[in-house]
């Protein structure tokens, strides 16, 4: 109770520091919990010290650049953020999504229970990769091209670390007929279904 808040907030560098720590730990799995109640103003990838939109790429990469580290360290990062108080949730959400984590907005009453739930959950597999492949006749909707192969039919996405509650999602449909029409190796008139 004695503690009390001031007004910079040194997230980026608290963070660098945390996965840092995480990943010389050698064992893939660990977890990083950031509980922030501010937006990042002072230190590496400060916000407040931002003025162009240069500024803001650096920023957004340097994220991205921890976000990838502990990626490949088998790292997840989970965010939890104080409701009410501005937090640049945009960026931070990047490096739970890159890590297979778990971003909740919440009320400072009931910050123990979200301790508890993010912590509960085990991590079960690390680096994990998923790979979808698709009838010739189908195509990926909605769906990042980078994830996707040059014949459209093979969707490649990283998800990182991954507990018994993690889920992916994606898209798909038939292609237009004027595209399956001009397949060489593909009949549209003998195809009564396309299988999945």
């Amino acid at each position: 109770m004695s503690l009390e808040e001031t007004g910079p907030t040194a997230l980026g560098p608290a963070v660098a520091t945390s996965i840092a720590m995480a990943a010389a730990s050698g064992v893939q799995g660990s977890q990083v919990v950031i509980c922030t109640d501010g937006l990042a103003n002072v230190g590496l990838g400060s916000f407040d010290e931002a003025k162009t939109d240069d500024d803001f790429a650096a920023i957004e990469k340097f994220y991205t650049t921890l976000g990838e580290f502990a990626k490949d360290k088998g790292l997840t990062i989970n965010i939890i953020s104080i409701i009410g108080d501005e937090c640049n949730l945009d960026s931070l959400t990047k490096l739970a999504e890159m890590t297979g984590g778990e971003v909740e907005r919440v009320n400072p009453v009931e910050l123990t229970n979200n301790f508890a739930n993010i912590l509960s959950q085990p991590i079960i597999a690390s680096n994990v990769v998923a790979k979808v492949k698709l009838h010739q006749g189908m195509t990926f909707r909605n769906e990042n091209p980078d994830h996707i192969d040059e014949d459209g039919a093979l969707m490649t996405r990283e998800i990182g670390n991954v507990t018994a509650e993690t889920e992916i999602t994606f898209e798909y449909t038939m292609k237009k007929i004027s595209q399956l029409v001009k397949m060489e190796d593909f009949d549209l008139t003998k195809v009564k279904d396309l299988p999945f």
